[in-house]
C-alpha cells in the first residue's frame, strides 16, 4: 500500500519517517519531494575498463555552490539535501520528478529502493545516480526539487534494519561504489 499525504504526515509526526530539514510544502498527494544537495561526484573517463571487484577512483568531487551543467551521457553521483530515516514499517522508492524527466535527466539508474530501516541508526542522505540523455547540456541547481520518495507500508514490520546489514550506511554525501 502506498502512503498518501495524510499518512506520510502521520508517519513523520510519530517518528516512523524522519526528514531533515523537513518542509511540509514538499509533501505531495502521495510522495515527498527531495532537493539536490551540495556534494557531487563526477564520473571521469579514464580510458580503461572499470572492474567492479576492484573499482578505481575515477571520480572528481565538486561542491555545488549554485549549479552544475551536465551534458548528454554525463554521469554523476549526487546526494539529497535532506537526510532521511525510516523505521521498520515502511520502505520507499525514489523516483525522478516529471519536470526533471522531461529534461532527459534520470535521477536513479537502478538503485531505486530505500529499504526499511534506512537511516534509522543514523539519518542519511540518499545517493542519486544522475544520468542525462538530453542532447543539450542541462543545468542542475543546488536545492532544486529533483526527486520524490514514494512510501510503501510493509505487510508486517521488518525484523532487520537496512542500517544493520546495508553497505552504504550513514551517508553525508555521495559515495563511489564499494568493491563487489
Amino acid at each position: 500500500m502506498i502512503l498518501n499525504r495524510e499518512e506520510i504526515l502521520e508517519y513523520i509526526k510519530n517518528g516512523e519517517i524522519k526528514i531533515e530539514p523537513f518542509e511540509k510544502s514538499n509533501v505531495g498527494v502521495d510522495s515527498i519531494d527531495l532537493r539536490l544537495g551540495k556534494e557531487i561526484l563526477i564520473a571521469k573517463a579514464i580510458g580503461k575498463t572499470i572492474d567492479p571487484k576492484k573499482p578505481e577512483n575515477y571520480w572528481e568531487k565538486v561542491e555545488l555552490k549554485d549549479s552544475i551543467e551536465i551534458g548528454r551521457g554525463d554521469f554523476i553521483l549526487a546526494s539529497t539535501l535532506e537526510k532521511i530515516s525510516i523505521g521498520n514499517k515502511v520502505a520507499a522508492f525514489i523516483e525522478g520528478r516529471s519536470s526533471i524527466g522531461r529534461l532527459g535527466i534520470m535521477v536513479h539508474v537502478t538503485a531505486g529502493v530505500i529499504h526499511a530501516g534506512f537511516g534509522k541508526i543514523k539519518p542519511s542522505r540518499i545517493t542519486l545516480e544522475i544520468y542525462s540523455v538530453n542532447p543539450n547540456p542541462v543545468k542542475l541547481y543546488y536545492g532544486m526539487k529533483i526527486a520524490q520518495l514514494v512510501f510503501i507500508k510493509l505487510s508486517k514490520p521488518s525484523e532487520v534494519l537496512y542500517d544493520e546489514v546495508g553497505r552504504y550506511v550513514g551517508l553525508k554525501g555521495p559515495l563511489p561504489p564499494k568493491p563487489l
